[in-house]
């Protein structure tokens, strides 16, 4: 590991544990164990420490959704949905629980979430993170593949933002129930199941 990509993990996980505004470069640099000096030839600021951040976290994610085989992350947009219909629901749960596990136990990407989510109230940019990456922007990306569903038959032709919210708040209110109780993890494991196969039920164009 390169002395800029520790520094990187450290201050992610500094952030998360105490807030961005309650961590300093100096305490990062000795968390690291080099210098501040030898911390700011790798970044000018605190600033761009959270840039680095945002930029490692995001690549991690499209990493470990690329390993999944999320299909739009693979394939090209006309072959989306015919290699989500060719899923068993079994596999659809599957799937949607390795992401769930990503978000909650992977340390990057669980403490990125963790950091977004506690500065959200004190930071107008990360408070814009926290939309872009697990509210607004996660229900637009969702919406955007629901109406494609919809436009190959493949879905009933209901709005694809409401579909999007159907599918999303229970997920990220799991998120939260795991956060406070993690030893939840096997009943939020069958909750999510059955959530995916409910799902499908109600908006398949079959059904």
């Amino acid at each position: 590991m390169t002395t800029k990509e520790k520094i990187i993990i450290t201050s992610l996980e500094l952030f998360a544990q105490k807030g961005y505004d309650g961590v300093s470069v100096r305490e990062i640099a000795a968390k690291v164990g080099v210098q501040a000096s030898a911390l700011y030839k790798h970044f000018f600021n605190k600033d761009e420490i959270l840039n680095g951040v945002v930029s490692a976290t995001s690549e991690k994610i499209k990493e470990s959704y690329q390993v999944n085989q999320i299909p739009e992350t693979v394939k090209n947009k006309d072959e989306i949905t015919q290699s989500y219909e060719a899923f068993s629901t079994r596999q659809l749960c599957d799937l949607t629980w390795n992401i769930f596990q990503l978000f909650t136990k992977d340390p990057m990407v669980s403490n990125f979430r963790k950091l977004l989510m506690r500065e959200q109230f004190q930071n107008k940019n990360i408070a814009k993170l926290y939309d872009d990456f697990f509210v607004e922007g996660a229900v637009n990306n969702f919406a955007k593949i629901f109406q494609q569903f919809s436009a190959d038959g493949f879905f009933k032709p209901v709005d694809s933002r409401m579909i999007a919210l159907h599918f999303y708040a229970p997920i990220q209110l799991m998120f939260q129930k795991y956060d406070c109780e993690p030893e939840s993890e096997p009943q939020l494991k069958e909750i999510l199941f059955q959530h995916i196969e409910l799902f499908g039920k109600n908006f398949s164009a079959k059904n």
